[in-house]
C-alpha cells in the first residue's frame, strides 16, 4: 500500500485561528523581554546605590546613645518579625529621634538591618547608624517630595545579632 497523498483541498482555509495563535504567542515573548528588562534595569537601580562601609559602634545591649540634632526617622521591618518595628521605634525615640513612621518594609527578605540615607545628608544616617549599634549605613536618594523621613532604619534578620532590641 502506498502512503496516503494529501491534496490542497484538504487543508482548512481558516487560517485565522493560526495568526491568532502566532500573535499570542508573540506577544507573550515580548511581555517576557520586557519583564527581564525591568528586572535588569531594576537590580542596576539598585546597584547604584552608595555604599558606605560599616559604621563601628559598640553592640553592647545598652540603649542608644543619644543624638546631637533632630532627624526625621522612619523605622521598616524588613524581617518579618512581628511587633519589632515598635520596639525599635521605642529604642529609636529614647534616643532623640523623631520617628515619623514605623511599617513594614517592600520585602521581608532583608538578612541585616541597615540604615538608609534618602536625603543626601550622609552625617545624619551615621549618626543614626552609630546611636542605634546598626553597622550598615547606605545612601539612596530618590527624588520622592511625599517621602518625609530623612533616613530609614530597615530591620533585618541579624536584630538579635546586633542587639537592636532587647531580648
Amino acid at each position: 500500500m502506498s502512503p496516503k497523498r494529501v491534496r490542497i483541498d484538504d487543508v482548512p482555509r481558516d487560517m485565522s485561528a493560526m495568526v491568532q495563535q502566532r500573535v499570542v504567542w508573540l506577544l507573550a515573548v515580548a511581555a517576557g523581554g520586557l519583564l527581564l528588562a525591568l528586572a535588569v534595569w531594576q537590580r542596576h537601580a539598585d546597584a547604584a546605590s552608595t555604599f558606605v562601609p560599616p559604621v563601628e559602634a559598640d553592640r553592647a545591649t545598652a540603649p542608644a546613645t543619644h543624638i546631637s540634632r533632630t532627624v526625621r526617622v522612619e523605622v521598616l521591618n524588613g524581617c518579618g518579625k512581628p511587633g519589632i518595628a515598635g520596639r525599635v521605634t521605642r529604642r529609636a525615640r529614647a534616643a532623640g529621634m523623631d520617628v515619623i513612621d514605623e511599617g513594614n518594609a517592600e520585602t521581608f527578605g532583608f538578612l541585616n538591618s541597615m540604615v538608609i540615607d534618602r536625603r543626601g545628608n550622609l552625617a545624619k544616617a551615621q549618626e543614626v547608624a552609630e546611636a542605634m549599634g546598626i553597622p550598615v549605613c547606605i545612601q539612596q536618594v530618590r527624588e520622592d517630595p511625599s517621602r518625609l523621613a530623612e533616613v530609614s532604619i530597615v530591620i533585618g534578620r541579624d536584630y538579635r545579632r546586633i542587639h537592636l532590641v532587647d531580648p
